[in-house]
């Protein structure tokens, strides 16, 4: 895809879009896995388990509690760890944060890959919950636009944001904006439906294809850094 003149061309690679369809590919992959895997439950998507969890509360199903509140507790852990990450590998380091990031959370899902047939749910749900954080604080921005690559209410946002500028203010950013944030839409729809299919052949080793995608990632970052 051709970037506009009025975008940087020295944007980052970890702002970059490949890097963005990627990750979003694995945001989507994730909250599919442990929805159908361990016990309806999402490792991104916290809103969605407050709610769960705000429904067994007023049901009286108490013993439910446990299996929304921890992965939601963690998952504020993984933000607390990314930004601890931010500040030990700061800007002008040889080895940046976000490949730090990246690279934990890959190492990390291989694992819960290979524990998933004996690991309980709420193991592997708070797990994915920790390393969805760290993707979601890691990879904040999209050739300078804000997204999100774990969920997609804000980025829906984002492009109404952008239509409405498009079309009545004749904004001439609108266009190229649009064109980003509903490919990072598109990833995250493409992940969802991948690890849906592919639940049926690999079952909980399924989650082995996040880590691919985000070995992918590295590799780019790493090719690229100089960037």
């Amino acid at each position: 895809m051709r970037i506009p003149k009025f975008v940087d061309r020295r944007v980052a690679i970890h702002e970059s879009l490949p890097i963005g369809i990627l990750l979003a590919m694995a945001g989507g992959f994730l909250d599919v896995y442990t929805y159908l895997f361990h016990g309806e439950v999402f490792a991104s998507m916290q809103s969605g388990n407050v709610i769960l969890l705000g429904v067994s509360l007023a049901r009286g199903h108490f013993h439910q509690i446990v299996r929304y509140l921890v992965p939601i507790v963690i998952f504020m852990v993984g933000i607390i760890v990314t930004d601890w990450l931010k500040h030990k590998y700061p800007k002008g380091h040889f080895v940046t944060w976000q490949n730090v990031a990246v690279a934990f959370e890959l190492v990390g899902i291989f694992v819960v890959g290979g524990v998933a047939p004996i690991a309980s749910d709420l193991v592997i749900n708070s797990a994915l919950s920790f390393f969805a954080a760290i993707q979601y604080a890691a990879y904040r921005r999209l050739a300078g636009l804000p997204y999100a690559t774990t969920m997609t209410t804000g980025n829906l946002r984002s492009i109404s944001d952008y239509l409405y500028a498009y079309f009545f203010t004749k904004d001439p950013t609108a266009s190229f904006k649009i064109k980003y944030t509903a490919t990072i839409v598109a990833g995250f729809f493409v992940g969802a439906i991948f690890s849906t299919l592919l639940a049926t052949v690999m079952k909980g080793r399924s989650i082995w294809c996040v880590s691919l995608l985000l070995l992918v990632v590295l590799i780019i970052s790493l090719r690229n850094q100089e960037q």
